[in-house]
């Protein structure tokens, strides 16, 4: 079964830095894997949305809890 979840960086200044982004998404990924075996299936990286801060990307992780 496939999951996945939404990660962004913290509303405000910084929100938009993708070299954090990435380091963020990382983090959370070894967060999962702490837990059992996790295969991630897929990134989606989406910087549609602004505000008063700027661009603010999220990434999509799609992944598979394994048995």
């Amino acid at each position: 079964m496939c999951n996945y979840y939404s990660i962004g960086l913290p509303f405000g200044e910084g929100q938009g830095d993708v070299a954090g982004l990435l380091r963020h998404v990382a983090e959370s990924i070894d967060a999962l894997r702490a837990d059992g075996n996790v295969e991630v299936l897929g990134l989606n990286y989406s910087a549609g949305e602004v505000n008063e801060f700027g661009e603010w990307p999220r990434m999509v992780v799609f992944y598979a809890i394994e048995s």
